[in-house]
């Protein structure tokens, strides 16, 4: 064999090992994106040119005791409530995989009285449930987090729950309105004004649930709220319910997870106040973008 030869040959097994490359990180491309999308349900709401409704108001279940029910029991009362306004889904409804899955069977659960006035440790689980408010209201794409710290040193447990010791605010209606892509929740002003630092988180997985998968405050449409540097992009949420150890009971609790800094520590200045949430399926090239979902909650 030439001098020419050998190095023709030799450039051509480079080739076809460049190649095998590539193709090979493609499939590895092809298959990280088929796995991504395999993780989203399949649940969708019937909103804008698919609503049934004009507007309709939806009845609010108040918080309830999840502790130590089974998974089985706690995602079937969750699809009782998804069912009983059954023109706002589009088909079939499941609880995602990637928000319940890890839901630990009979466990306890963050209490609102232990939350709000024990703290954690073994008493953290005592009232009712934190997140029934999420579960048992699944309409409520976004509930706002308050929180409140009583000290038994200040307050007695017969005064805590009281309307001016309240351990958490639950909201007076929702209406929704699927063709317009529009949804309002309304709280009152004066729960809501009592909690420390008057700050809110978004507890937002219901939307994710019903695929809204990312979220963004529209500040410039809300009113007397305010948050250091807040968010120019929507933001992927991540929430799930899961097991873990801050309410520190042992063995730990179901609870929320985890942390979400973007949508976190939202300041409440002045009242009335409202909140504008916007949400999209896929993520939009901007927030210019017209949202698949609008929320609004309203403090009055």
């Amino acid at each position: 064999m030439s001098k020419q030869s050998g190095l023709a040959l030799g450039l051509a097994m480079l080739i076809i090992l460049l190649s095998m490359i590539l193709l090979g990180y493609s499939l590895k491309q092809f298959e990280d994106k088929s796995l991504i999308k395999s993780r989203h349900n399949i649940n969708a709401l019937s909103i804008n040119n698919l609503a049934k409704e004009e507007m309709l108001e939806i009845e609010l279940q108040p918080v309830t005791e999840l502790d130590f029910k089974s998974k089985a029991e706690v995602l079937k009362l969750r699809t009782e409530a998804v069912y009983k306004h059954s023109h706002l889904i589009l088909g079939d409804y499941k609880p995602s995989e990637p928000i319940f899955g890890q839901m630990e069977d009979c466990a306890p659960w963050w209490g609102v009285l232990g939350m709000s006035y024990y703290g954690n440790g073994e008493k953290s689980i005592e009232g009712p449930s934190l997140q029934s408010i999420s579960i048992l209201n699944p309409y409520l794409l976004v509930v706002p987090d308050f929180y409140f710290g009583w000290s038994p040193a200040q307050v007695s447990i017969a005064e805590v729950g009281r309307a001016e010791y309240p351990t958490h605010c639950e909201p007076r209606s929702l209406r929704w309105y699927p063709k317009l892509k529009h949804a309002e929740a309304v709280y009152e002003a004066s729960c809501a004004r009592l909690s420390s630092n008057s700050a809110i988180s978004l507890m937002a997985y219901n939307a994710r649930d019903f695929n809204l998968n990312y979220i963004y405050v529209s500040y410039k449409d809300s009113r007397n709220i305010f948050k250091q540097n807040p968010p120019t992009e929507p933001y992927l949420n991540p929430q799930f319910i899961h097991r873990g150890s801050s309410c520190g009971y042992p063995g730990g609790c179901n609870n929320l997870s985890p942390s979400t800094p973007p949508i976190d520590n939202i300041k409440i200045i002045n009242w009335p106040a409202q909140v504008v949430v916007w949400f999209w399926k896929d993520r939009p090239s901007s927030v210019e973008m017209p949202p698949d979902m609008t929320f609004i909650i309203k403090f009055e």
